[in-house]
């Protein structure tokens, strides 16, 4: 069966620690799989409490498809 599937199967059945273990194990795999690493990063940020964010921020962070983008949002993060 395909880990992507799988995965997503997990999730639908709220299963959030073997969705994270497929995908860490795709990623360790495959360090390029973008899907596994923007699902891993939805995850992440799924179930917390935005109100009060730069929301351009936290739109940076959700859509950054590049490790350049990441690294942009980090300097932000910490002020440089």
């Amino acid at each position: 069966m395909d880990r992507h599937l799988l995965a997503s199967i997990y999730d639908i059945r709220g299963n959030k620690e073997n969705v994270v273990k497929i995908y860490r194990n795709i990623l360790s795999l495959h360090p390029d799989d973008i899907e596994a690493e923007e699902s891993l990063r939805r995850l992440a940020t799924r179930d917390i409490n935005i109100s009060g964010l730069n929301m351009d921020m936290y739109d940076a962070f959700i859509n950054a498809d590049s490790k350049e983008k990441l690294i942009e949002f980090e300097r932000w993060l910490i002020g440089y």
